[in-house]
């Protein structure tokens, strides 16, 4: 196949499969193919929120030390090849097919056994081959969805990290905190640490109890882990961090809201129990260096700033609360004209009403998706007042520029796959 017909590949299929979750297939499929992620080490990203920003900031710090560093993340924003990516640099189309036309054979023996792996599960295991043959000195490994039955959880990592947990996929995860935190402390293995920054009392409980039963060690923040002295400015923030008696005054972040504060004193906490432990060295320098550089497309993104066009991929109630106080924080008094798409099986109306507190105007539009929530659908079940519908987003988009002032902000939000697809006409804006 060529890369195409990869593409058509995978597309066809999603439509086909969905999401299935469950390890039997995954193990099958690994198992056929050699057992490809055998001998890596790695670290294990899941949480319902901050699981990309955390990898990032592990990221740039390793690679300012100059060490290799592989990442699988989802979803993508604009190519596939963007889940599976070395050295900052996502897999090329030569890599991509190689890789894929490896474990082919494989995934055509399983689908005429009936046990088809999904397109999540293929990508896994191509991520799997991709980094045995690079062999990189880490791979920051992020989970999809949940954890315990994630096809992900197949590998012994050097560290486990579940960034915070809120309500989302309650249909597929549970419907309370503590059955999510459940599914989430599902990739803590028997004595490998673990590092969280849930923040809620019942899903630190749950976590602890599940190391507690591995012996794992458990590294929490606001506990042994404490943030301090944090100064949010316009362009940079900064904070010191005390890690378990270790102190890292006087660092720098470039991406914009407190919850990044958070993500990176997780990422730190990370790389400081690998420097302790022998399993990596990222000096003071690497890490001052690393934290500042990490960027996330699609993560409180600033566009333009004339107009001042803000992207975000929120996706939950949790995710849209933090979008809205970063919105306060460092825009505040300013009017925000809002353009929101979700998928249908998100919490969009608590979404959407969210936004609308702080929004003057709120369009509902949609997203070329087969899960897209259709906007006539939360323009009536919605009782905003300063709500209005249009279809398409473009002209959602070209309405609320053309009623901005010069101080006003666009915020385009919802979903990442929304992003997806209005990114790449706005950036040039």
């Amino acid at each position: 196949m060529n890369i195409q017909e990869i593409h058509l590949f995978f597309q066809n299929r999603q439509v086909d499969l969905g999401m299935d979750f469950g390890l039997d297939r995954m193990e099958q499929l690994l198992n056929l193919a050699g057992n490809p992620q055998e001998g890596l080490r790695y670290v294990h990203i899941a949480g319902t929120n901050g699981k990309g920003s955390t990898l990032n900031y592990m990221k740039e710090m390793v690679l300012a030390e100059g060490l290799s560093a592989g990442t699988f993340t989802s979803p993508y924003l604009h190519s596939i090849n963007e889940q599976i990516s070395l050295n900052g640099k996502m897999i090329n189309d030569n890599d991509l097919s190689s890789v894929f036309m490896e474990l082919y054979p494989y995934i055509e023996k399983m689908d005429k056994e009936d046990r088809k792996p999904t397109v999540f599960e293929i990508f896994t295991a191509m991520a799997f081959i991709f980094f045995n043959r690079k062999k990189p000195d880490i791979v920051l490994l992020e989970a999809g969805l949940g954890g315990r039955l994630d096809s992900t959880n197949v590998i012994v990592p050097l560290l486990s990290i579940i960034t915070n947990i809120s309500l989302e996929h309650t249909a597929i995860l549970g419907e309370t905190i503590a059955e999510i935190a459940a599914e989430k402390a599902g990739i803590i293995k028997e004595k490998v640490p673990i590092i969280t920054g849930a923040g809620d009392a019942e899903a630190i409980a749950v976590i602890k109890e599940r190391a507690k039963a591995l012996h794992s060690p458990v590294m929490i923040l606001d506990e042994n882990i404490k943030i301090t002295e944090i100064n949010t400015g316009e362009g940079l923030q900064s904070f010191s961090l005390n890690v378990e008696g270790s102190d890292y005054p006087g660092l720098q972040i470039s991406m914009l809201g407190r919850h990044q504060i958070r993500n990176a004193a997780i990422s730190l906490a990370a790389i400081d129990y690998l420097n302790r432990t022998g399993l990596i060295s990222v000096s003071q320098s690497s890490i001052q260096m690393g934290l500042k550089k990490a960027v996330y497309n699609g993560r409180f993104e600033i566009v333009s700033q004339q107009p001042m066009i803000v992207l975000d991929g929120a996706h939950n109630p949790a995710g849209i609360e933090v979008l809205a106080d970063t919105l306060k924080k460092y825009f505040p008094g300013r009017k925000y004209y809002i353009v929101f798409a979700a998928l249908a099986d998100k919490d969009y109306l608590k979404m959407s009403n969210a936004l609308g507190q702080i929004a003057e105007r709120i369009w509902f539009t949609q997203l070329k998706h087969a899960r897209a929530l259709k906007a006539e659908l939360l323009f009536q079940e919605s009782n905003l007042k300063n709500k209005r519908l249009q279809k398409n987003w473009k002209e959602a988009v070209d309405e609320a520029l053309s009623l901005m002032e010069k101080d006003d902000l666009l915020v385009v939000t919802g979903s990442l796959y929304f992003l997806a697809e209005v990114r790449p006409e706005l950036v040039i804006l």
